[in-house]
């Protein structure tokens, strides 16, 4: 069962509650799809993110979501490794792809749920399993959050 996210719920309440609920889903959906992790939650200053390590360590970070003030972004730090025949990934750079939720039927697409799962496959793993923790970090500097009025 994934953490209390009690400071990823803080980080999110500027956001509109339809991008939140979103949020909030697409976290415990990847929990579903690749077991006991720890939780890395970051309050960027341009989006709150929520991503999984099986290992704790936030270098080791695997998959994670990306929150703006529209939309929810599934990000696969390793994408260029993953295999995509269906050309789902987006982004040119050397190793970060990315995906937009559409809403949480985004995650439960086979062919989502098997790039998920490339993810989970490929990821640092220790020799034994770790209990699952949670990491914080936020950065110094003006965030960019929705306004009241956005």
């Amino acid at each position: 069962m994934p953490l209390e996210p009690t400071e990823l719920v803080e980080f999110l309440s500027p956001y509109p509650p339809d991008v939140q609920e979103l949020a909030l889903q697409a976290r415990l959906r990847l929990h579903e799809l690749v077991g006991p992790a720890s939780d890395l939650f970051f309050d960027a200053t341009t989006a709150v993110c929520a991503g999984l390590s099986y290992t704790g360590d936030y270098r080791h970070n695997f998959i994670n979501i990306a929150v703006y003030p529209k939309h929810v972004t599934l990000i696969f730090p390793w994408g260029v490794r993953l295999t995509d025949p269906h050309g789902l990934l987006k982004g040119t750079g050397s190793q970060v792809r990315n995906i937009r939720l559409a809403g949480i039927e985004t995650l439960r697409d086979p062919r989502v749920v098997d790039l998920i799962e490339q993810a989970a496959d490929g990821a640092t793993r220790p020799p034994e399993p770790i209990a699952p923790i949670k990491y914080i970090k936020v950065y110094k500097g003006p965030k960019r959050r929705p306004s009241p009025t956005t």
